[in-house]
């Protein structure tokens, strides 16, 4: 799976809160192949993937030509959209 990141997504990741809270490329990377909760109902696909112990970390992103294409990402409230896989579990 080729993993693409749009200008956008690059230059957010030099921003000041990405790094306070050590969101780096390898640990998007880690949330599109390994999430724990994947949105496919809306488009772009957001996946749902764990920052530290309050906060989950969101990737938007879409498919084109076989690769995945980051298009954003942002830091959330842990269970405001992981919610619905917590309460199978």
């Amino acid at each position: 799976m080729k993993i693409v990141f749009t200008k956008h997504a690059s230059l957010k990741l030099q921003e000041k809160e990405p790094k306070l809270l050590k969101i780096t490329r390898k640990k998007i990377i880690e949330v599109i192949k390994n999430p724990i909760e994947i949105d496919k109902s809306i488009h772009p696909h957001r996946n749902v993937g764990k920052l530290n112990q309050e906060l989950s970390l969101c990737v938007i992103y879409k498919i084109e030509n076989m690769s995945h294409i980051v298009i954003t990402f942002y830091p959330a409230e842990k269970g405001r959209y992981e919610s619905k896989v917590l309460q199978r579990r």
